[in-house]
Order: structure tokens, then C-alpha cells, then sequence
């Protein structure tokens, strides 16, 4: 083949990938967008869930495959562009179809909807680090950014949750974690300040030369300092036992509402934004705990994180996913003289209300909070 025929192949191919490039730059402005109306009137019939996560694990397998032929065929010891041509094609298709199908995800709950659109904009980015190796630097590194690529495809086939539900209990795992952290790393600072209590440290002299650099203080809790850390333990721990209660106690059982699914998929959808507010209130909080205090601005992440509690509590205790005295009156008409007095205990017990639960720790969690506030009064009142 003629050197000028190897140039217009060549020409060819760099052009196929710079229009993979833009494709992948609108995959991903389109991945921003949430689902029109307009868009969603174009369907002949909503698609299940079931339905798009097959879809969309058959489209990751295209990606896969069209990327590895790509790479195959384009590699620059043995470069074939006319032969990249349909393996370039196919990734675009492939790319665009992947995005279409993530934003239907909204279909269903913009929570498994944010675990689809996610992924595919991380395939997205990938691909084009892919495409531009070849077109700017002769397909250096193509083989990190072609193993990047697979990575992803891989990661997303296997995190893609199987329902709205699903999505939203990993979202709270996710939260729960590093609330757990924060509650270890509270109680750890009392071990810490009560093990060095009365100690003097060697290292007290560098403290200010960490600050300077960037590493934060590792001064020595005072006593009132360490009195106010172990007045929080308590209000932290009792949103942590709110936080977990709401997987063990409401979303192992959701139950079929009947507000309709769309309510349900509202309800469920608005709970992790609530959890994870939950967790960013708890880090500034912790934050505030370290020497030296400065009780106003304690006070006022105290305020946040009990506000971020309410507003969870709030958004956990509807008529769509706690509904008061569940199942009361069903029971009382299944019951027959025969057997009233040996169900009456346990229907009285199943028949209490599963909001008191949530009620009852949020009540606590302001108690405590309410201990705070006094401890912290004639310090907070004192001009800084």
C-alpha cells in the first residue's frame, strides 16, 4: 500500500475519533439532564426496571468488546485504520445508546437513576481519554486507558443496583459507615484525652509548626474541652441507632403503597440526600471537637447536625413509608373468638405504633442536645 493511501486511512480513522470524542461530549451533556416529559411521551410503554438494567449490562458488554477490537486494531505496532473504522462506529453507538438508557433510569427513582447515569459518564470520560491517546500522542498509554476503560464497564455491571430500593439501602450502607467512623473517632478523642490525662507531652512544642504546615493541631483537650466531647458522644450515638433503624426497622419492609408508586418512589428517593446531610453535619461536628474549641462555633454544628437529624426524621416518618397503627384493623376483623385471647398479646404488640420508635430517639437526640446547649451557654455568651 501506497504511503499516500496509509495517509488517508490514517486521516480517516483520526477523524472517525475526534467524532468519538464529540459523541461521548454529548453522551454527557445528556447525562446531566434529568428525563424530559417530552422525551418520556415518545415511549410506546414504559420499560421495567428489569427490562433496562438488561439493557443496559448488554450495552456495557458492546462498549467492552467494540473498546477491545479498538484497541486491537489500532495499536501502534501494527496499526490497521481502515479496519478501526467499525469497532469506532460501534463504541459511538454504543456510548450514545448507554447514556439514552441510564437517564430512563429516572423512570424509576432518581436514586438506582444516579448509580446508571454515574457509571456512564465514567465510561464516557474513559472512551475519550481512549480516543484522544490515539489522536494526539500515537496511542501512548492506549493500553492504561483501554484497561481503564474495561475497569469501569466491569465496576458498573457489577454496582448497578436491581431496583430503586436496592439503591437507596446502599446509599444508606455507604452513610451508616462513615457515621460509624465519626462515632468511633468521638469516642477514641475521650480514650485519647482520658489516657493522657495529667501527661505532658513531648510533642506539645510542634504543635504550632503542624498548623503552619497544614496538618491540623494535636493539642491536648482541657477539661471542659473533654466534658463537652463526652456530653456529644451521647447525641451522636442516638442518631447513629435513628440512622441504622431506618434499614433494620422500615426499609427491609417497605411496604406496597397505597398512595401509588410514584409516591413510594418520591419517598424513597428523598431519603438518601437527608442521610447524607446527616453525615457531612456529623464531620463538621466532629471537626469542632478538636483542641481548641471554640464554643460558638460548636454550638452552632450541634445546631446543624440535630437539624439535619429532624429534617431525616421528617422525611422518614410519612404515611407512605411508616404508616401509623399498620395493619390494626386487618387483624382485629381476621380475629376469631377462638383465638382472641391467645392473639391478643402478640396483636397488641405488633399493633404499636412504628413511629413511636423514631419519635421516641428523636426526642432523646434533642434532650441531648439541649445538655449541650446549657454546658455550652456561659461560654458562648462571652464575647470572642
Amino acid at each position: 500500500m501506497s504511503e499516500s493511501r496509509k495517509a488517508v486511512d490514517l486521516d480517516k480513522a483520526l477523524s472517525a475519533l475526534r467524532l468519538l470524542r464529540e459523541t461521548c461530549s454529548a453522551a454527557i451533556d445528556a447525562l446531566k439532564r434529568p428525563l424530559s416529559s417530552t422525551q418520556s411521551s415518545l415511549l410506546s410503554s414504559s420499560p421495567s426496571v428489569a427490562v433496562l438494567r438488561k439493557d443496559y449490562q448488554t450495552l456495557l458488554t458492546l462498549v467492552y468488546t467494540s473498546t477491545t477490537k479498538l484497541t486491537l486494531v489500532l495499536r501502534p505496532s501494527a496499526p490497521a485504520p481502515t479496519a478501526a473504522l467499525g469497532p469506532i462506529s460501534d463504541l459511538g453507538t454504543a456510548v450514545t445508546s448507554l447514556a439514552t438508557c441510564a437517564t430512563l433510569f429516572d423512570l424509576h427513582g432518581s436514586t438506582i437513576s444516579s448509580y446508571a447515569r454515574q457509571a456512564a459518564r465514567e465510561i464516557c470520560d474513559a472512551v475519550t481519554s481512549l480516543a484522544t491517546a490515539f489522536i494526539d500522542d500515537s496511542g501512548e498509554d492506549y493500553l492504561v486507558r483501554t484497561g481503564t476503560v474495561h475497569d469501569l464497564v466491569e465496576k458498573a455491571r457489577r454496582e448497578l443496583p436491581a431496583d430503586n430500593l436496592t439503591a437507596v439501602k446502599l446509599r444508606w450502607k455507604t452513610d451508616r459507615e462513615m457515621l460509624e467512623d465519626s462515632l468511633n473517632e468521638i469516642s477514641l478523642m475521650i480514650e485519647d484525652a482520658e489516657k493522657e490525662n495529667g501527661e505532658v507531652s513531648d510533642e506539645e512544642d510542634f504543635d504550632d509548626e503542624w498548623d503552619e504546615l497544614g496538618f491540623g493541631s494535636n493539642k491536648k483537650l482541657s477539661d471542659i474541652e473533654l466534658e463537652r466531647v463526652k456530653k456529644v458522644q451521647p447525641l451522636v450515638r442516638f442518631a447513629t441507632l435513628l440512622h441504622q433503624r431506618v434499614v433494620s426497622g422500615m426499609l427491609t419492609g417497605v411496604p406496597a403503597s397505597q398512595l401509588g408508586p410514584d409516591a413510594l418512589m418520591a419517598a424513597l428517593d428523598a431519603l438518601p440526600p437527608r442521610s447524607h446531610s446527616v453525615v457531612l453535619a456529623l464531620e463538621e461536628l466532629v471537626a469542632m471537637l478538636y483542641a481548641p474549641q471554640k464554643p460558638a462555633a460548636l454550638a452552632s454544628a450541634v445546631a446543624t447536625f440535630v437539624n439535619a437529624i429532624t429534617q431525616l426524621h421528617t422525611s422518614v416518618v410519612t404515611d407512605v413509608l411508616l404508616r401509623p397503627e399498620t395493619g390494626m384493623v386487618e387483624r382485629m376483623g381476621s380475629l376469631s373468638l377462638d383465638s382472641a385471647e391467645g392473639a391478643k398479646g402478640s396483636d397488641e404488640k405488633k399493633a404499636k405504633d412504628p413511629r413511636r420508635w423514631f419519635d421516641a430517639c428523636l426526642a432523646q437526640i434533642n434532650k441531648s442536645a439541649r445538655v449541650i446547649n446549657e454546658l455550652l451557654a456561659p461560654d458562648v455568651a462571652l464575647p470572642t
